[in-house]
């Protein structure tokens, strides 16, 4: 297991600065040995507990057909324990986090595909292999240490006090080890804090607790109640009230969430233009690795010219580390709660809100179209999708069946074809949001692609994790990039180019490959939020270096499309003048604003906060704290407990 965390703070640490904590690496693989011998002592449990009984109540024959069997339970626990390490191992590099609950995505999600997926990243052969060999290395481990045993002496009739110093101290260290501790308190998954640094805190633990640690989150799940956790039991209205930055007078007694009613006035040119708008979430487009980009290293294609001449916002975070939980962040208007529950796989999938992102299209007329590059089975979107106001649900089943196809679905040069069709369709303003599936493990596109100069950078190069790797996803991500290109450019070659706005994202950062300190935390999580606005509709005034995150999509759209109009919604429009105030939050316990940053556990209550480096405005530095430190927090504390609200309280069974 020390093995295990050695090639882990070796591997996933490249790049990382750790200048000064030299203490700090100690601490964490002192405290990882305190972990590992934890899960050990667990392990040893039937086996401690069982050996004295047989001593004192079973013959010599009886107890040497036991030992006899412990070097197969050994052989099974601890070979068991090995592949899930692996596991874990491999978790890390795709969500940069031991194992958590998004580990049982794998039977929520697409496993066929995710299987697929894995076949075709690794060689599984081998792997399997390797792993046999561990169960068979481990079994004549076993067999030579409990041959070597000389229990025989123990059944001498004069050896009652030996018998008794053996076991008790068994017991008694197995006890203690399992512990972790000798104090008052247990070892917990809590004490893992041993640095100011995030990632050494991850070197001391191991997944056997953070599962651990999901499971029980997982179990508590749809009835946990994160407002009581927040600090607002039986008191929304102060929610809401914090939230909004507003005395508790003036949210409503009965239905505080009209408090977050906003009106959009009548606009004269936007009522003459009627302008479509398409938002496109685009799989794992993540902003850091755009700043490598040149003509040797080409990662964004014909995106870059859309890029220099539009509006890019970059301090831009996602919901959510993961798909399913970043569509949700975007098209409920809602902040995500910090639970593994996805709204679409529970039972508020089956509620109409009115805070939802179709909604105020459809009170214009708008025709709302929702496509997916995969099958629209997935997390139970065909379900999900349409009790949020979208009038198509469409999936790849939908598209041309001669159209080209990964594991996921459609490639996007297909997708976007699929697109523009629907576009073309009829008259009817249209609001379409597309869900894309190319830039995604195991990284294929269509075999006529030529890729253009992709040249590692020394200075990208250094901090690569799995180089092969990592080779294939910058192809991947490059195609999609281009692809998308090619599709903007379409659009603003064609009638559609004065009246149709176009929004793009990613679904999260571009993660698994580069390695990330805490000072680059914005880079280890942001993801563009690009605009395409026709020139009738530009604002006069863009500033792109406010924050925004995914909940301010929809509120910001709203604002340039429709007029005489009401939403509701717990995002803002960033392209307002109150946008430079923003405070944005991502799912995995983030808080920003142009102040600084918290990292916040919300189970724990237990936080870091992180002031921005003057002489490099994307890095972080930590502090101690500050007022705004506590802000942000109540802040994150309020929006959870608003957005748990929303969810349970306000929906309307679907009739």
């Amino acid at each position: 297991m020390s093995a295990f965390r050695f090639a882990f703070f070796k591997y996933y640490g490249k790049g990382i600065d750790f200048n000064g904590l030299g203490f700090d690496i100690l601490k964490a693989f002192y405290m990882g040995i305190r972990y590992d011998l934890s899960v050990l002592a667990y392990l040893n449990i039937p086996v401690v507990f069982l050996l004295p009984i047989l001593l004192f109540v079973s013959g010599e024959n009886l107890f040497k057909k036991f030992v006899f069997f412990f070097k197969y339970y050994y052989t099974l626990s601890m070979g068991s324990l090995i592949v899930f390490l692996g596991i874990d191992f491999t978790f890390y590099s795709y969500f940069q986090n031991h194992l958590n609950v998004l580990v049982f995505g794998l039977f929520e999600d697409d496993t066929a595909a995710i299987i697929s997926t894995l076949s075709q990243n690794y060689n599984l052969f081998l792997v399997i292999g390797g792993l046999i060999l561990s169960y068979v290395m481990i079994f004549f481990i076993s067999k030579y240490v409990f041959s070597a045993l000389k229990y025989e002496k123990l059944f001498e009739s004069k050896k009652i006090l030996l018998k008794l110093i053996v076991t008790v101290s068994m017991v008694f260290t197995n006890i203690i080890i399992a512990r972790g501790s000798l104090g008052y308190f247990s070892l917990k998954i809590d004490d893992l804090q041993v640095s100011k640094n995030v990632f050494l805190n991850k070197v001391s633990i191991n997944g056997v607790y953070t599962l651990e640690k999901a499971l029980e989150i997982k179990n508590k799940n749809n009835d946990y109640n994160c407002a009581n956790k927040a600090g607002y039991k039986n008191n929304i209205r102060e929610a809401f009230a914090d939230y909004l930055n507003l005395d508790i007078d003036d949210i409503p007694e009965e239905n505080p969430e009209i408090s977050l009613l906003k009106n959009i006035p009548y606009n004269k040119t936007i009522e003459n233009i009627k302008p479509n708008v398409i938002l496109i979430i685009m799989e794992s487009f993540g902003s850091d690795l755009l700043k490598y980009n040149s003509e040797n290293f080409n990662v964004l294609g014909e995106l870059k010219k859309h890029f220099d001449t539009d509006f890019v916002f970059y301090n831009f975070l996602p919901a959510h580390d993961n798909t399913i939980g970043s569509l949700e962040g975007i098209i409920t208007n809602v902040t995500r709660l910090p639970l593994p529950m996805f709204l679409a796989q529970s039972k508020y999938a089956y509620k109409k809100y009115i805070f939802s992102g179709p909604m105020p299209y459809n009170d214009k007329g708008y025709e709302t179209t929702f496509i997916y590059g995969g099958n629209n089975g997935w997390r139970n979107l065909c379900n999900f999708i349409p009790n949020l106001g979208f009038d198509n649900v469409l999936g790849e089943g939908n598209m041309d069946k001669n159209y080209a196809r990964g594991v996921w679905g459609v490639y996007d040069e297909c997708l976007f074809d699929y697109l523009f069709k629907i576009l073309s369709q009829n008259n009817n303003q249209k609001f379409i949001c597309v869900l894309s599936t190319t830039n995604h493990p195991p990284y294929s596109m269509p075999s006529n692609y030529k890729k253009l100069s992709l040249n590692i950078p020394k200075d990208l190069e250094k901090n690569i994790i799995g180089k092969s790797l990592a080779e294939k996803r910058f192809v991947t991500y490059q195609y999609s990039n281009e692809m998308l290109g090619r599709f903007i450019t379409k659009i603003k070659n064609s009638k559609y180019a004065n009246n149709t706005i176009i929004a793009v994202t990613g679904d999260h950062n571009f993660s698994g490959i580069l390695a990330y300190s805490d000072e680059k935390t914005l880079d280890s999580l942001s993801v563009p939020f690009y605009l395409y606005i026709p020139k009738s509709l530009r604002p006069i005034k863009v500033d792109t270096s406010v924050f925004g995150s995914h909940l301010d999509i929809m509120p910001t759209l709203y604002n340039l499309s429709i007029s005489n109009s009401k939403y509701m919604a717990m995002g803002m429009n960033i392209l307002s003048e109150k946008a430079k105030d923003n405070i944005i939050i991502s799912d995995c316990g983030v808080i920003m604003d142009k102040k600084g940053v918290v990292r916040y556990d919300f189970f724990k209550g237990t936080h870091l906060y992180y002031f921005w480096n003057k002489s490099n405005n994307r890095e972080i530095k930590y502090s101690y704290g500050t007022d705004n430190s506590e802000k942000l927090i109540k802040h994150y504390l309020s929006a959870i407990a608003v957005s748990e609200y929303l969810i349970k309280s306000t929906g309307k069974n679907v009739v």
